[in-house]
């Protein structure tokens, strides 16, 4: 709850970008060098934003916390790390994360976090005649481009022997392919928790595979990244800010509901929607990287890779920092 803060996993975010973001310039620092501020990207609805507690932690240890965003998903986040007007990713999918390092960002893995249960779905419209994975073959379907939305559809595809050909896929942000599936421009959307709930109550859509059922293990997680040479210069910084993160998501395993009304602020979804998301209970274990994280990760990279989605091989222990 992709996302990662995010009021759910994997996010629900609604429409944004970096156009705003290009005057902003680094962080500012005290005489010793030490960081003094840490800029944070954020989609629409975050808990950790909305809340404050993560703020009030990071601020009585001398650390003034700037949010930057919205994003839509994950790979804007990437980008704005990657070219310096932010200082973390703001937790989401690790496939974007590859992709970004394979194409020449200079990001390491600071963080990781595995949930339970897994939630990501492959929706149909009512009225589709869409069943079952089977019934994609000459259909179109929305997902988010070398995502968690991509990886779950090609695992679908594979699991029920599907030709990938016989699918017509179409690159979208969440926001987009939300719009798209409600007009009926679309006729399947994979995608997570969040944006799966509203469809199911707003349009009548049906899950045709769900992750956690379908798939023995997680291939895509939620991650934090930073810039290399961050890395290098402020560990300890980024020790404080995953610290305050993890406190944050122990808080919502524990007060899920809380958490999801406090997005509501901002997401004023219908109850209805409100009670599904609920319904999941989804908990995340949130970790600073380790060698359970990068052999995790390294498996997840290595099945991309081999189907195509990654456009290269990457060796995770070598874009990984343990703190």
């Amino acid at each position: 709850m992709t996302t990662h803060g995010r009021i759910t996993r994997r996010s629900l975010l609604a429409a944004g970008g970096l156009g705003a973001l290009a005057a902003l310039t680094g962080c500012s620092s005290s005489s010793a060098g030490s960081p003094t501020k840490v800029r944070l990207t954020h989609g629409p609805i975050s808990v950790p934003k909305i809340r404050g507690e993560l703020d009030r932690t990071l601020k009585a240890q001398g650390v003034t916390v700037e949010w930057i965003g919205p994003f839509p998903n994950h790979a804007p986040t990437l980008q704005a790390v990657a070219t310096g007007t932010a200082d973390f990713s703001f937790g989401g999918s690790s496939t974007p994360a590859d992709q970004a390092i394979l194409s020449g960002a200079d990001l390491v893995y600071v963080a990781w976090a595995v949930s339970n249960p897994r939630t990501t779905a492959i929706l149909a419209r009512p009225g589709s005649g869409i069943e079952k994975v089977a019934d994609l073959a000459g259909r179109t379907v929305a997902v988010n481009k070398a995502g968690l939305g991509e990886f779950l559809l090609v695992a679908a595809l594979e699991k029920y022997k599907v030709p990938r050909e016989q699918v017509k896929v179409l690159y979208m942000n969440p926001p987009e392919a939300s719009a798209a599936f409600a007009s009926g421009k679309i006729d399947a959307w994979s995608i997570w928790q969040g944006f799966r709930e509203i469809a199911e109550v707003n349009y009548g859509a049906k899950p045709i595979f769900i992750e956690g059922e379908e798939l023995d293990r997680q291939i895509d997680f939620r991650t934090y990244l930073v810039r290399r040479e961050y890395a290098e210069k402020h560990p300890d910084l980024i020790r404080k800010v995953i610290k305050a993160y993890q406190a944050d998501t122990e808080w919502q395993n524990a007060n899920y509901r809380k958490a999801i009304e406090l997005g509501n602020a901002v997401s004023k979804y219908p109850p209805a929607v409100i009670d599904k998301i609920v319904s999941h209970a989804v908990k995340e274990k949130l970790s600073f990287i380790d060698d359970e994280g990068i052999r995790q990760l390294q498996y997840g990279a290595d099945w991309l890779t081999e189907r195509g989605i990654l456009t290269g091989k990457i060796n995770i222990a070598d874009h990984a920092v343990k703190l």
